[in-house]
């Protein structure tokens, strides 16, 4: 009897000459994505075995705005979620933004999720005008967010 594998899985910062792994990523998810040059893109690559191929199952962007880094475009293949993924990239990603001031505009259920990794809930009055400018942007779209940062002042 043959039993599946475990696929494990693993984090790493892709330098900008493989960003566009990232970009393919993301079309295959359907998720629209700009990768700017100075983004820094994280991923998550599933693997079955030592000779088998490192496939990409979750992507996330740290995106300079003004001052300012935001977490944007955190995605997990659509036939990969619910499988502690999201929250694998997550806690790898913390030490990455380190003691950097983060951002981020998640959905009105994602609130715990952020939580995990110390993001706190923010007004827009109590954020810089740049966040809460971009904060009024994507809501007046129609959209449910929140505003979350860590470590901010």
């Amino acid at each position: 009897m043959h039993l599946p594998q475990t696929p494990t899985y693993s984090f790493e910062q892709l330098s900008s000459p493989l960003f566009p792994l990232a970009k393919k990523f993301y079309k295959q998810t359907k998720y629209h994505s700009h990768i700017g040059r100075e983004d820094e893109v994280y991923i998550v690559r599933e693997q079955f075995s030592e000779d088998s191929d490192k496939k990409i199952v979750a992507a996330v962007r740290l995106v300079k705005l003004d001052r300012y880094l935001v977490l944007r475009s955190m995605v997990v293949s659509p036939n990969q979620q619910r499988k502690g993924i999201g929250r694998f990239l997550l806690e790898h990603l913390a030490p990455a933004i380190g003691e950097r001031e983060c951002w981020c505009f998640p959905f009105e259920w994602l609130e715990e999720f952020y939580a995990l990794i110390q993001f706190k809930l923010f007004t827009p009055e109590q954020c810089p005008p740049v966040i809460s400018n971009k904060y009024q942007q994507y809501t007046s779209q129609g959209r449910k967010l929140l505003i979350m940062s860590r470590l901010a002042p």
